[in-house]
Parts: structure tokens; sequence; C-alpha cells
């Protein structure tokens, strides 16, 4: 029955894409109605999303301008903190008002539970950073971010750098010359290798789950409790915000259900952006788009690469999965499932900031970019998994709870796989395949209707412009001003750009499951030409830079 649901979405796709050609010749009218009310629906979807990236973007801008540890400082006096946002609400208009409004609820929540109430001064932090064979440079500046947050890290966190054997000896190296530079800057800060395990799959959760199975025994030496101890499962280029670490404690401490919790920074995919191809570029623009776009929407959120639990979270559900390739994705319906639906995900609009995709030269770029976005969209994965627990939960959640998840999942990825190429095909099949509908008045309106709604949709991109404009990295001082141009330029390959990363690689992933080829998990190699640029590059060194200086003035715990 599993490989049913294997086949399932992927001949539903290849159903879809058929149906325009097959009906061209019997019916070519009701292929170009559906054209128009095809466009039709993505023109008011790019209006809708437009509005929600807008929206995430505000949210971001908001987030990033807070003192997070002044906010966390706050609630070690409830009944004052409650009354300070009460008069900050009715002092603040529309979009802060709301946002005020909304803590000032959660803070009233978390006073008439005191059992529930946490100190955040005791809780502890660990940077979980699996390594392959990404370079000194790029963990280097990982670990360089970590260490400038706005936290007393070198009370309560600690570094874990959990190396792949399989990755050779240079990396293990660099690993350990990255703990002896930024040691002193943490808590603690460990270095281990991961043998290479025949047994399970060769994949990033499997990393993940044996450095799990480590700091569970290094907490326990340690006497801490779980849920004192916050997991950051970053990727290795992961570089979070300077008021990520507090954004994430208040969030966890004012809330709870804490523990029934993920928190989900946006991943901004910035690092390098100004280095690679334009329609890289673009590529990387849309992911982080697509997780501002979801924040704002937190009833459909779900893990996306980096993020963070509780220990008491992912020892409940035995840390990480080490076979799927999407274990992030897999990661949410692990602990969905095991807290009988009571599990969400909150968004944490302090970002992180990544990798674009760059190799050698542009055509390792390219192919390089294809495999992620196919690695990406082989989340296609947790369907069958996804209707099994549909059938097995009967009786423990309700119908909704049930069914929600299968129906995004494959919903989601159907539209991925066919919407880019129905909207550049779709309506040229009855003209070119039907000669006599060629005459009809149909058919001449019929591009003409189709050219004018999906120029509209370009007021989702002006926006997405505009948002690339502001959250872009200072220009790095190798490009002139002419780049710039090139920055704006950019978008109009965003057409080339959904069908040759969005469409063909969605639906190359859901051929393979249906044809039983499974996907392996493929490490994306990324390159940096310049230095790293990232989420307000001059505010994050000049932070570093007064901290260097001060750090012989700064006592050792």
């Amino acid at each position: 029955m599993r490989r049913f649901w294997e086949i399932l979405p992927g001949a539903t796709s290849w159903l879809i894409l058929s149906i325009p050609f097959i009906f061209s010749f019997s019916w070519p009218a009701g292929v170009a109605y559906f054209i128009i009310l095809f466009d039709t629906y993505w023109l008011v979807k790019a209006v809708v999303m437009g509005g929600h990236l807008l929206s995430g973007y505000i949210h971001l801008k908001r987030a990033v301008a807070i003192n997070w540890l002044e906010r966390c400082q706050q609630t070690e006096d409830l009944n004052k903190w409650s009354d300070v946002l009460f008069r900050k609400f009715h002092l603040a208009r529309s979009f802060e008002r709301n946002k005020l409004s909304d803590e000032w609820e959660q803070i009233e929540k978390i006073k008439s539970m005191p059992d529930k109430q946490k100190d955040w001064r005791n809780v502890y932090h660990v940077f979980l950073y699996p390594i392959y064979k990404e370079s000194y440079t790029v963990i280097a500046a990982s670990v360089r971010a970590c260490s400038i947050s706005n936290y007393p890290i070198r009370d309560k966190a600690i570094v874990l750098l959990t190396v792949e054997a399989r990755g050779g000896d240079q990396v293990l190296v660099d690993a350990q010359k990255v703990a002896d530079e930024f040691g002193q800057n943490f808590n603690d800060f460990l270095v281990v290798v991961h043998p290479d395990e025949k047994e399970v799959g060769k994949t990033k959760g499997a990393n993940g789950y044996f450095a799990g199975k480590i700091l569970q025994k290094y907490i326990d030496e340690k006497g801490i409790n779980y849920d004192d101890v916050m997991v950051h499962y970053f990727d290795s280029d992961t570089m979070p915000h300077v008021e990520y670490l507090a954004c994430v404690t208040y969030n966890y401490v004012i809330n709870p259900e804490r523990t029934f919790r993920s928190y989900q920074p946006i991943p901004l995919f910035n690092n390098n952006l100004w280095d690679v191809p334009a329609i890289n570029r673009l590529v990387a623009l849309g992911s982080s788009y697509w997780q501002m776009i979801e924040s704002t929407r937190p009833y459909r959120l779900i893990n996306f690469s980096s993020q963070a639990m509780s220990l008491k979270t992912l020892v409940d559900i035995d840390f990480y999965d080490r076979y799927v390739v999407s274990e992030d994705s897999r990661q949410f319906y692990l602990a969905y499932y095991h807290y009988n639906g009571n599990h969400k995900v909150v968004p944490i609009f302090t970002p992180v900031s990544m990798d674009a995709v760059l190799g050698k030269n542009i055509w390792d770029t390219i192919r390089a970019q294809y495999i992620q976005k196919r690695r990406w969209a082989w989340g296609i994965e947790h369907f069958p998994y996804l209707v099994e627990k549909f059938f097995s939960t009967r009786g423990q959640l309700t119908l909704k709870e049930r069914i929600i998840h299968p129906l995004r999942v494959f919903e989601g990825h159907i539209s991925w796989a066919t919407s880019s190429l129905v909207i550049a095909l779709g309506g040229w099949m009855p003209l070119l395949l039907n000669p006599d509908f060629r005459m009809t008045v149909l058919a001449f309106n019929l591009p003409v209707l189709a050219r004018d709604l999906l120029s509209l949709t370009w007021v989702g991109i002006i926006v997405s412009a505009f948002v690339s404009y502001k959250l872009l990295p200072p220009r790095p001082k190798n490009y002139s001003k002419w780049k710039n141009i090139e920055m704006l330029a950019q978008w109009v390959l965003v057409p080339i750009s959904g069908i040759f990363f969005g469409s063909i690689p969605a639906l190359d992933a859901e051929t393979r499951l249906m044809l039983g080829k499974y996907l392996g998990f493929a490490v994306t190699h990324k390159e940096r030409k310049s230095d790293t640029g990232g989420i307000l590059a001059d505010e994050v060194k000049n932070v570093y830079l007064i901290k260097e200086a001060s750090k012989s003035d700064l006592p050792r715990p």
C-alpha cells in the first residue's frame, strides 16, 4: 500500500501536465477557459503572497530593532513587565499595538500559571553544527556570529561541532582550529567525530542523532534539566543575528507550552548573495521569501533547515530521523504525532543568515542549485508517512488534525511541480495543436488575456524586489556600483527560474519517488568569493570588534 502513496503525487502531477495536451485536440475551449481561471488564481495568489511578504518584512525589521536581552530581564518580574507592556500598548498604534497586545496576553497567561514559569537565567543554549567538508572560513564565520550574540554566552552557550569521519582529516583539523580560536567565548566547546555508520543513512539526521546522544549524556553529567536546554540545530553556514538568541529565549520562557513547540527563525540566504549568478540569486531570495511568508501564517509553519527545540522535546522524540533526507520537516511531524497533535512552530523573526548556492564556476553553480532544489522537493517523501499516520492515529487525533498535513504536503508539492509549467506552456497548447481552434475569437483573445493577467502578477515581483533591496547586505568592495543595476535587472528572470529551479526539480523528485528510485542526501557545495555579508553585516562586524577589544577585561566564568 505504501507504494501506492509513493506513486500518487508523481502520477497526479504528470496527469495535470498531460490534460492541456490531451484536451487541446478534443476540447480546446475547455483548456482555454482552464488556463484563464488558472492565471486568475495565480494573480490573486501573487497579490496575497505579496501582502504576506511585506508583513513578514515589517515583522523582521521590528524584531531586529528590539533589545531582546532587556526583554528577557524584564521577565524576572512578570507583574511589573505586564504593566509596562500595558502602558506601551495604549500608546502604540496599528501594527505595533497588535504585537504588544499579543505579547501582553502571553505575559498575563504565564503569570496565571506559576508552575509553568521559567527563569531565563537558567536556560542553556547549544549550537549544534553538523560538519561534512565545509572549510575553516565557513565554520569560523558561523561560530563567530554565535559568539557576538547579545546574550551571556560565556555562561549559557555551548557549541557542539559534529564532524563527519568520511569528510576527511582536514575538516577535523579546521573544526579544532575553530574551537581553539573561539572556545573561550562560550561556556564549553565540543568537537566530536561522527563515525561512518553503515547501518543508517548518510544523512544530516544521522549526524544529528549521534550528536544528540552525546549531548544528552553531557547534560546528564552536568545535572541540567532537559527543559532548561535549547538545541539550535544549524547548517554549517548558519550565522544567527545578534538578537536571535535572546529573542528565542524570551519566546521560550513566556510560553507555558514551550516544550511542545519548535522555534523557527527566518533563514535569509544572503551570506554570499553578491557573489552568486543572477538566476541563483533569485532562487535564494525566493527561498527566504517563502519562509518569511509562512512565518506570517504560523498555522502552516513547519521546521525548515536551521531551527531550535528544547532538549526535552528531542529526548521525547528520540532526536532526529537517521534515514530520511528531509530531516528538518520530519522533525516537526515526529513531535506532532508524539504529542498527539499538540506541537506547533513559533516563528522567530530575528533571522539567521545562510549561504546561497555557489560553485567553482557558473555551470557547477547551476548544477548544485538544481540538486539542492530537488533535495528540498524530496520532502514529498513525507507523504506516504503522513498518510499512514492518518490511518494509525484514528481515535487519537481529530479528523482535521489527521488530514491537514498530508493534504498540505500533497497540494503544495503538486503545485510546486506543475504551476510554472502550466502557466508557461498550457495556454499555447490548444493554439499549436488544434488548427480549427485558431480561427475562433477565444483563440485570438486567449494570449492577450493571459498576458494581461500575468502582467498584473508583477505586483508581487515589485514587492519582492523592494524587500530584496532593503535586506541586501552591504556591497563588497570588489564590486562596482554597476552591480546594483544587475540586482534590479535580475527580476526579469523570474519565469525562467520558476521553471528550471522550481517545477522541473520538483517533478524530478516526484517522478523518482513514483518509480522507486529513492534519493540519498546530497550536501550542497558552497563557495565564497568575498567577505561574508549576511544580515546587518556592518553591525555584526562592529559588535565583534568591540567584544574582541574588551575580551581581556571580561572575566571567564
